[in-house]
């Protein structure tokens, strides 16, 4: 069997673009499997995992006023989850229960609502999560309306 180097270099070229190929294709598939960030079934009890709080104060300087609040709790999965409203110095309102429904890190539940604003406010409110054992809650979020002219009687 007489080879020449021509021929022999065509074989090895043929054998390094077939390891090519595999090697890619593997290191191709590895790449796609790890981004589809499968989970597995979350285990356990529903935990609270952050809450968030926003209030958008009325722009007017007139009272009766409507104020705009809205609130986000994450959790390690779906299902119901009660939380309470703190106003700083004062009042506490709840429990309530919202639904936490599936989202890419877990659940999250939302609640959005107007409050009505009929006089002068300076205060700030916090979400406290139930059963969290105080861990998890929101910031302190002011909510301000000066109500310089009251409408109605």
């Amino acid at each position: 069997m007489n080879r020449t180097y021509r021929s022999l270099f065509v074989e090895l070229g043929k054998y390094a673009l077939i390891t090519t190929v595999v090697v890619t294709g593997l290191v191709t598939s590895a790449a796609i499997a790890s981004s589809q960030a499968f989970k597995a079934p979350t285990e356990g009890p529903l935990k609270a995992i952050g809450a968030q709080l926003a209030i958008k104060s009325p722009a007017v300087n007139v009272c009766p006023a409507t104020a705009k609040m809205a609130l986000w709790i994450q959790t390690n999965k779906p299902g119901p989850v009660s939380y309470m409203i703190a106003q700083k110095g004062g009042v506490v309102t709840g429990p309530y229960t919202v639904e936490a429904v599936k989202s890419a890190t877990g659940g999250m539940a939302s609640v959005s609502k107007n409050l009505q604003i009929e006089k002068a406010v300076d205060t700030e409110y916090r979400v406290l999560v139930s059963g969290a054992d105080g861990k998890v809650m929101s910031q302190w979020v002011p909510l301000r309306a000066s109500c310089k002219i009251q409408l109605g009687g």
